[in-house]
Parts: structure tokens; C-alpha cells; sequence
């Protein structure tokens, strides 16, 4: 099994094959893909882990690490653009996404499209080519988010 361990300021709370999802006490949820076939199920568990993280905790940002990610099946980018990211917005106020660019030109191609597609929605997404500047970004986002477009 991999080495689990994270700095202080840092918790996992959900890992399977496919991804780690991690809280930062820096206010945001950070997703850590691993180099493995994307499965409908492994996918689907990693968003809504994340998903119920923001909801928990009041947070609205999350860090998504692609650089080993393959592409994102068709079938997986339409419940994303369908139903996923429409529930986080709603559901959890989620409004600032840092992507970290994958080495998998084909993923950088999907991620766009799903961005693309969620254009009409209340949240800004920024790419980056390393953690670091992505992490700043977020830092640097709006603290008081975890408000906006709840449901009473």
C-alpha cells in the first residue's frame, strides 16, 4: 500500500484505487489522481466523497491534481457536467476549482471540454502546471465562500 502520510496541515479522508481526496486546513478539498483505468464506480466514489466533504466542512475549493489522470470517459464527463458539479454548486456552495494540469494530453482535452460544458455555472476554474501556484490561487480565493449558493 502507498505511504498515506500528509503534512500537519492536512487530513485524507477518502482514498480508494483511483484517487485520494484530502482536506487542508487552508480551506479547500485536494484531489490526488493515481495513474490507474478509470472506472465508472472508482470515479463516481472519489466525487462524491469530495462532494461530501465540501458539504461537511462548509468548503467551497478544490484542488484536483491531474498530472497522472487519464482521460476521463464520455460517459463519466455527462454525469459530471450533468448532475455531479450541479449538486456540489447547489449543495455545498462549491465556486473555485485549481486544476493541475495532466502529462496525458487527452486528459487536458476532457478536462477542457467538461469546463467548457459547465460554463453557464457559478464557479471559476484555473489550470496549472504545478501544486504550488494552483494552491496559491486558492489561498487567495474568496474565505467566506462556503455561504454562497446553499440551499436552506
Amino acid at each position: 500500500m502507498a505511504d498515506l502520510r500528509y503534512p500537519a496541515n492536512a487530513s485524507l479522508y477518502y482514498h480508494n484505487e483511483l484517487a485520494n481526496v484530502v482536506e487542508f486546513t487552508f480551506g479547500y478539498v485536494r484531489i490526488d489522481w493515481n495513474p490507474v483505468p478509470i472506472t465508472s464506480a472508482a470515479l463516481r466514489a472519489v466525487y462524491e466523497q469530495a462532494l461530501n466533504l465540501l458539504r461537511s466542512r462548509g468548503l467551497c475549493k478544490i484542488l484536483t491534481d491531474h498530472q497522472l489522470m487519464p482521460p476521463v470517459p464520455a460517459g463519466e464527463q455527462e454525469w459530471l457536467v450533468q448532475d455531479w458539479a450541479p449538486r456540489a454548486i447547489r449543495e455545498a456552495g462549491y465556486r473555485y476549482c485549481a486544476v493541475v494540469q495532466s502529462y496525458d494530453v487527452l486528459n487536458r482535452q476532457s478536462t477542457q471540454q467538461i469546463v467548457q460544458r459547465l460554463g453557464k455555472e457559478p464557479f471559476t476554474v484555473r489550470y496549472f502546471e504545478d501544486d504550488q501556484a494552483a494552491e496559491d490561487w486558492l489561498r487567495g480565493t474568496d474565505t467566506a465562500c462556503h455561504a454562497m449558493g446553499k440551499v436552506a
